[in-house]
Parts: C-alpha cells; structure tokens; sequence
C-alpha cells in the first residue's frame, strides 16, 4: 500500500443550498429581521438611555445571528458563504426596518396615534425618506442629542455593534458541522471519545494529520498535567459511514509579568474516522486511565506508544 493512500481525508462541504433554504430565508429569516429591527427601534426610542441602546444591539445581534445560523441549518445549507450572506442580508434588513419605523415613532411619541400615523409609519420606509430624516438630524439635533459627524459616529458604532455581536453569535451557533450527503442530514455531536494529557503543540500531531488516528500513540505524555487534548466525533445518526474526528485542547500558560490565561488551539477538524478506529481509540483512553490507577505514575519516556495499547493494525501505525 503506498503512502498516499494512507492519507485521511477531511471533511469538505459540498457548498449545496437547497431550494428550501432560499424559500426559508425570504419567508422566515428576512420578515423576523425587519420585526426585530422594528422592535429594536421601538427599545432605543422609548427607552432612551444610551447604555440601553448597546444592550439593545447585543440583544438584536444575537436574535439575527442565531436565527440566521438556525434557519440555514434547518434549510440543510453546505455552504458557509451562502450563511454568511444571508446573516449579513438579515443585519440590512433589521437597521432599514429600525431607520424606516424611527421618525413614525417619534412622530406618535410627540403628537400621538392619530389617522396619520399609518401614512407616517408607510412613507418612512421609502430610501429617499430615511435617507432626509438622516440629512434633518445630522444638521439638527439627533436621538443621542449630537449631530453633525458626532452623530454620524454613534451611528457607524451602533451598526458595527450590530454587525459584531451577530457575527459573534451566528459563529457560536453555525458550527460548521459536517453533512452526510448519503443520507441527507447533519451529523450529531461532538461527543468526547477521550482526553489525553499531551500538548496541542506537539510536533507528533502533523504525523496524526498524515496518516491518521493511527499515530496517536507517538504523542508524549506531559508530566504537570497542564495541558491536555480533547478528542472528540461527530457521527451520522443514520448511518456508520459518516464519522468524523476533532481534536482541540490547550493549558494554562503564564506570560512575562506572570499572568495566566487558557489557550486553547485546534489540532485536527474532522478527519473521516471508522468506527472501529473511535472504539480503539476509546480503549486507549481506558487502558490509560487503568494504568495510571494501578501503577499511579506515568512511563519513564512519557510516550503513549509504551502503554499497554492494542490496534487491529499495528503495521498502519508506524511511521
């Protein structure tokens, strides 16, 4: 066997959208982001505090990002860039609405609900009019009490808060987890198949990233315990064809005036695994644990390779 097809392969998604996904986010993820900017606009108008309206952007920032992550997932979306876009479609969307429902509301705030609040509430949607009300306040006096390019800056960093909390929590929510096109779903997890005390910065993992999980075994152990590897698998919950494996883990590291802080690094991202390499791999975790306990020290070389570890395939494993 030659040493290319010992390569693992990882996951790549197709970059399909569904037709459903373009129906979602025109019927769903738009009309929600033109509510939420209505009702954000409402917040920041009635309430006028200035610390409100930044609670107010991170409260809409996270119903678009989550929403738009939510939305793209259940439309069953492989490409990340079509996510994105219609993450971005949906911040647009909700900061016109909010610009559209601004002067209706100040108006019925002043005069109050009367038979021209609708044609108010109707004209302030049109580009021409958002964009006067905007030219009327930069040369008077705005919502903040500003204007001229003051005002303009609470604008810029009042969408870019916007745009930040929804980029930060549509990434928390849109995971990138791999698809199984076999059987037209998302696969489930991560479930954690065994936590090793080896650094994330071990050279051995580029020989893991070769060959595959294999390899796990020429990692050193590390003697403080402070640092560690996470290994975990996310699976097809309909089929044993789909697997995939990820590693990520980090430590405590202190810096030159002596501060310490948790770095965590990515090591592998789902490497396609069998299922027969996640059980062996949970059997090195147990066969570790089990050493550990009986004989309550690790290996004088601190290698992986010296414990008492079985593999189906012990030749695919050497270097």
């Amino acid at each position: 066997m030659s040493a290319a097809s010992l390569r693992p392969s990882f996951y790549s998604p197709s970059g399909l959208v569904p037709v459903a996904a373009w129906i979602m986010v025109a019927a769903l993820l738009i009309p929600l982001a033109v509510i939420s900017g209505m009702v954000y606009c409402a917040a920041v108008v009635f309430i006028p505090v200035v610390k409100m309206r930044w609670i107010a952007s991170l409260g809409l920032g996270w119903v678009l990002g989550s929403s738009a992550a939510r939305i793209c997932r259940l439309g069953k979306v492989r490409a990340t860039l079509f996510a994105v876009g219609a993450t971005g479609l949906a911040v647009a969307s909700a900061y016109y609405a909010a610009w559209g429902m601004h002067r209706a509301l100040l108006t019925a705030a002043r005069l109050g609900a009367d038979l021209q609040f609708n044609q108010e509430l109707l004209r302030g949607f049109l580009p021409t009019e958002i964009a006067r009300w905007m030219s009327w306040q930069v040369q008077n006096i705005g919502g903040p009490g500003l204007s001229g390019w003051p005002l303009v800056g609470v604008w810029i960093i009042e969408l870019g808060a916007i745009i930040y909390f929804t980029r930060t929590t549509f990434r928390a929510a849109w995971d990138e987890r791999p698809f199984c096109e076999s059987c037209d779903c998302w696969t489930v997890g991560p479930e954690e198949v065994v936590s090793l005390p080896v650094s994330p910065s071990d050279p051995a993992w580029q020989r893991v990233s070769e060959i595959g999980p294999d390899a796990i075994r020429k990692l050193q152990l590390i003697e403080d315990g402070n640092e560690s590897v996470s290994l975990s698998v996310r699976c097809c919950p309909e089929c044993e064809r789909a697997n995939y494996l990820s590693a990520a883990g980090g430590g405590w590291h202190a810096n030159e005036q002596g501060e310490t802080s948790y770095q965590e690094i990515t090591v592998l991202r789902n490497m396609a695994v069998t299922r027969q390499q996640i059980e062996e791999l949970r059997a090195l975790g147990d066969e570790l644990d089990e050493a550990y306990h009986e004989l309550g020290q690790r290996p004088a070389d601190g290698s992986l390779e010296n414990e008492p570890v079985s593999y189906s395939d012990s030749a695919a494993s050497s270097p």
